[in-house]
């Protein structure tokens, strides 16, 4: 929705107000002098100014929040990272981390059960248990 300024015509006050576009000409109550009698006077305002609304032929670029920096291609981007000893982290890497990060929980979650059985065995001596669930290697 639009921001839409608007001005008293007793105290000249300034309110901001956001608006659809229907109820652009509903007037807010003044936040000075709270007059009911006169509505608020919508100004005329300039929009936002951002490179890409106003045909700016320069801009090409995207801003890379992790990088810190704006980008005009894939090229520049790959030569970002690489000057600064960063590698690309692909779907593959990502799904090989989260296999074995699955497979490490399921190991931890046997080793409880199997932690848990020898406990019961040692009828509650857990150095026993202990003992048991991680032999000594020599």
């Amino acid at each position: 929705m639009p921001l839409y300024e608007y001005q008293c015509p007793i105290c000249w006050t300034h309110a901001e107000a956001i608006r659809s576009y229907a109820r652009r000409d509903a007037s807010p109550i003044c936040p000075g002098c709270r007059s009911y009698d006169l509505a608020m006077d919508r100004l005329v305002s300039a929009p936002a100014f951002t490179p890409s609304s106003w045909g700016d032929s320069k801009w090409a670029g995207k801003y890379d929040k992790g990088l810190g920096v704006t980008l005009q291609s894939k090229a520049h981007r790959e030569q970002v990272m690489k000057s600064r000893g960063l590698v690309e982290d692909t779907a593959y890497d990502q799904q090989t981390r989260l296999d074995k990060s699955v497979s490490a929980q399921g190991d931890h979650d046997r080793t409880v059960k199997r932690y848990e059985h020898n406990l019961r065995e040692a009828r509650g001596d857990k150095g026993l248990a202990i003992a048991n669930t991680f032999p000594a290697t020599d």
